[in-house]
């Protein structure tokens, strides 16, 4: 079910997972950590990008436009 604290909910989950790969990506240009590192901040950037767009998907979707429209911002 779309309720405003799922959409909320995939907002802060997917700006978590950025700012998780973004300080990752900075501890490994600080110390110069192996290359599989590099990979698991991209995995968890493009992870964001991706969870953000779902919580898109779910917005638009027909239908939720009437449950979304109760959300208190």
């Amino acid at each position: 079910m779309t309720t405003c604290t799922t959409l909320r909910f995939a907002v802060l989950l997917s700006l978590g997972l950025l700012v998780g790969g973004f300080v990752l990506l900075g501890i490994i240009e600080a110390t110069g950590f192996s290359a599989p590192t590099a990979h698991v901040a991209l995995a968890l950037a493009l992870t964001a990008v991706a969870v953000l767009f779902v919580a898109l998907l779910i917005a638009v979707w027909p239908g939720s436009n009437r449950r979304l429209s109760q959300c208190q911002h």
